[in-house]
């Protein structure tokens, strides 16, 4: 290799190096960098009960996101989430009728919903192969419209001060939705990179022909994809649920949008086959941060739709650049 070559290519493996750290850790700077400017603005940003309450806002817009993310890894999109939590938060305060008995039957009611969504999602999208973000916006516009059927629009407030305890009771001075958002996010983490659902995930998302030609059963990966994503944003919902202790049919209104903001500021690949849980977990922190220094400096709540536009807007530019670069 010639002198010319080797000065060549340093700059591109710094760059590659530089592309692969950033893309680990750089959400966690940028969050880090968030605080840092909340701590000057606000001294009492810092304090553990202010730290705590920023966690227990973010754990539902977590769990949901981090379903969201699995979806995104394997090239598809569910717009239906924020329905979905919705629903939840209807048929739990419905059901629940101020009896701790009925905890437990209600939570198995609602996850059953879920799964049954993400099975149709499976069955139309990939079996059937209709587009992911015009199915998914018809499951919302069905769910929002039998919530509002079953409701009248009234809100249902039926939550035991028992089920409440699962955003109010804490251990070890951490929120209960706090751990429990923590843990799904461990778990998906561990399972992304260390099992071979994970690999398969991260197969179908960067190439779904190459992957079934490899022998993958591409379409049980997405399935399932769809139906975790539909079962986690249902756990959202019992959490949103119990933090505000009534089901309201506009409960998850904007979640579908946030999940997705967060997902691409945490550096999943908007078109799958590149991300990680951890930068989701990163992305729905940096939201929650940014929106707290919003209302720290007395800006209006419009200005976080326009902040998550344009980061979806970015995120499709980027992913529509590298798609056109792989063409050339």
């Amino acid at each position: 290799m010639t002198a010319a070559s080797e000065t060549g290519t340093r700059p591109t493996l710094w760059l590659t190096t530089v592309r692969t750290h950033w893309s680990a850790f750089g959400p966690w700077v940028i969050l880090l960098a968030l605080m840092v400017i909340s701590a000057l603005i606000s001294p009492s940003f810092l304090s553990t009960t202010n730290l705590v309450n920023i966690l227990r806002q973010a754990a539902p817009l977590m769990i949901v996101a981090l379903g969201q993310t699995l979806v995104i890894l394997v090239g598809g999109i569910d717009v239906s989430v924020g329905a979905l939590i919705a629903t939840t938060t209807v048929i739990g305060g419905s059901f629940m009728r101020d009896s701790n008995a009925l905890i437990l039957p209600t939570v198995l009611v609602v996850i059953g919903v879920g799964v049954v969504v993400g099975l149709i999602h499976y069955l139309l999208i990939v079996r059937i192969r209709t587009d992911a973000l015009v199915t998914t916006l018809g499951t919302m516009l069905i769910l929002s419209g039998l919530n509002l059927i079953y409701t009248g629009g009234a809100p249902r407030s039926n939550v035991t001060d028992l089920f409440r305890k699962l955003s109010d009771g804490r251990l070890a001075g951490i929120p209960i939705i706090v751990l429990v958002a923590l843990l799904i996010a461990a778990v998906l983490a561990f399972g992304l990179r260390r099992s071979t659902f994970g690999r398969r995930i991260y197969a179908v998302g960067s190439n779904r022909e190459a992957a079934r030609l490899a022998g993958i059963r591409a379409h049980r990966v997405e399935g399932r994809a769809y139906v975790a994503c539909s079962v986690l944003a249902v756990i959202a919902g019992l959490a949103l649920l119990a933090r505000i202790g009534t089901g309201d049919t506009a409960a998850g209104n904007g979640m579908e949008l946030d999940s997705i903001a967060a997902v691409l500021i945490g550096g999943t690949a908007f078109g799958g086959g590149k991300g990680r849980a951890e930068g989701t977990v990163a992305g729905v922190l940096i939201l929650t941060v940014l929106f707290n220094i919003f209302n720290l400096m007395g800006i209006s709540r419009f200005a976080h739709l326009i902040v998550k536009g344009v980061v979806v807007i970015i995120g499709v530019a980027l992913y529509s650049t590298r798609k056109h670069a792989t063409r050339a």
